[in-house]
């Protein structure tokens, strides 16, 4: 659905500020051998969710994988062959399911990591092929240095998604769901909770106060960064606010 001629941000519980807000140190690994509980899939609905036979639908921490089309809306490029290669990977053997700090989300879907019989990470295996979006949801950030490792390989040899560049300029944004996006810092302002960067064109990004140092906030107006998340419709926009 098409948001034009409203205010957009990036939900702060679900975006991440490339580069500039984490500075991650890649780990060498995503092993975790005997971590987690034994489960057994149903069935693959896409290629970050998965039912499993005890009833539990999780929804896998790290990645966001294209959408699958539904009610007539075409699937998103590569969104099958993330479901295919997930189907995969849990299709007999040993599964384990680390259940996440935050253990559900508001639809009710179990969050975790899966993890196969030798410890090898599901989540980072699809990142390494191309095949999703590595995110952060705070609090589950446990695995989060390894999944963008696994991204920034197949992003060099621009694997699945990334085989065109799948950024665009937060000018070009008007529509929601999940975006890659691209912008200038044009103003930093704070409310009671949040921080709000407004970037050049119709999007903003929401961050939780306290993230980042204010003397650092201070230094990123005018910068370039790229950001991720899903753009939502930021509802009345008040007088003096960028539209």
């Amino acid at each position: 659905m098409a948001l034009s001629g409203s205010r957009k941000a990036l939900l702060w519980g679900a975006f991440f500020i490339v580069w500039l807000v984490a500075r991650p140190v890649f780990s060498a690994s995503c092993s975790m051998p005997g971590v987690g509980k034994l489960v057994v899939s149903k069935q693959v609905i896409d290629g970050d969710t998965l039912d499993l036979v005890d009833g539990r639908r999780v929804r896998l921490v790290g990645i966001n994988a294209p959408e699958i089309g539904r009610n007539g809306r075409p699937s998103e490029p590569y969104a099958q062959a993330a479901r295919k290669a997930l189907a995969s990977l849990v299709k007999g053997g040993e599964l384990r399911l680390l259940v996440g700090e935050e253990p559900r989300d508001r639809y009710g879907r179990t969050l975790g990591h899966l993890f196969d019989g030798s410890g090898a990470n599901l989540e980072a295996n699809l990142l390494r092929e191309g095949l999703g979006f590595a995110v952060a949801l705070p609090p589950n950030l446990r695995l989060l240095d390894c999944h963008l490792q696994q991204e920034q390989q197949a992003r060099q040899q621009r694997l699945g998604v990334w085989k065109a560049n799948p950024a665009r300029r937060a000018s070009q944004v008007d529509s929601g769901g999940f975006h890659l996006l691209r912008g200038r810092i044009e103003t930093i302002s704070r409310t009671g909770r949040h921080i709000w960067i407004d970037l050049d064109g119709s999007v903003a990004l929401r961050l939780p106060r306290g993230l980042i140092a204010a003397d650092e906030l201070s230094a990123w107006k005018g910068r370039k960064i790229e950001a991720r998340g899903w753009v939502v419709d930021r509802g009345r926009v008040r007088r003096g606010q960028k539209r």
